[in-house]
């Protein structure tokens, strides 16, 4: 069998999984409810609304991730991702490809969400959050691959670090709900949703200082778990 025909047969195994199991169009359908949902809310959210806009972004990735991370947890279930290795690829590449059409979903959504939600970001700031979404769809695939061998071991794994990841936006919610004079989200900048945040933030100010900082934050998450899915997994 050569090598195109060996990606061929995984992708319509993918394609088999997603068909018995099509959480992807589940994901897209109520990923798109959320948005107008909110957008409906808008005018009696008031100033908490960009705030709580991008709460609503932060789960793209979240949501897209999951499905890959489940698949991939799946085949070390059924002990079939062993079978992947007779394949001449390294794991870097075999992540590329698993991961790639999560991560097209979700740059087309981190496109298309601003304007569903009535927000006016410069093409310079979607493509900044476009980077560091694509980077956390990677890292929250990995982390369910990596740590989970189940099905049930994932859904925990996605809920921990579910909860985790969108702390720092939500912690950002109460300081300005409650008028807080200490910022208490900046305790979490060790994890990359915050930098995503501040990103976030900057793009009404058109201030892209710490573009670079979340770049860095995100691959410092990023390359561990590259490191752990090639010992652990393929």
């Amino acid at each position: 069998m050569s090598f195109v025909r060996k990606f061929a047969a995984i992708y319509r195994t993918d394609l088999k999984l997603l068909r018995r199991d099509p959480m992807l169009l589940y994901s897209v359908a109520m990923t798109l409810i959320l948005l107008f949902v909110v957008r409906y809310f808008k005018d009696r959210m008031g100033e908490l609304y960009y705030g709580i806009a991008l709460f609503v972004l932060i789960f793209l990735p979240m949501i897209f991730g999951m499905i890959p991370g489940f698949m991939m947890a799946d085949e070390k279930e059924e002990k079939t991702v062993q079978a992947l290795q007779v394949i001449p690829i390294s794991s870097e590449a075999f992540l590329v490809y698993r991961l790639t059409w999560a991560s097209l979903v979700t740059a087309v959504f981190a496109v298309i969400a601003p304007g569903i939600l009535g927000l006016e970001i410069p093409w310079k700031g979607v493509l900044a959050l476009v980077v560091l979404f694509l980077l956390e769809v990677w890292i929250y695939g990995l982390i369910i691959t990596v740590f989970a061998d189940s099905r049930m071991q994932a859904l925990t794994v996605s809920k921990v670090i579910g909860w985790l990841l969108i702390l720092p936006v939500a912690i950002k919610l109460v300081v300005l709900w409650r008028d807080l004079s200490t910022d208490w989200s900046r305790l979490t900048a060790f994890l990359p949703t915050y930098w995503t945040y501040r990103i976030f933030e900057g793009i009404a100010l058109n201030d892209y200082g710490d573009f670079s900082a979340a770049v860095v934050v995100h691959l410092v998450w990023l390359v561990p778990l590259v490191v752990l899915f090639r010992r652990r997994v393929l």
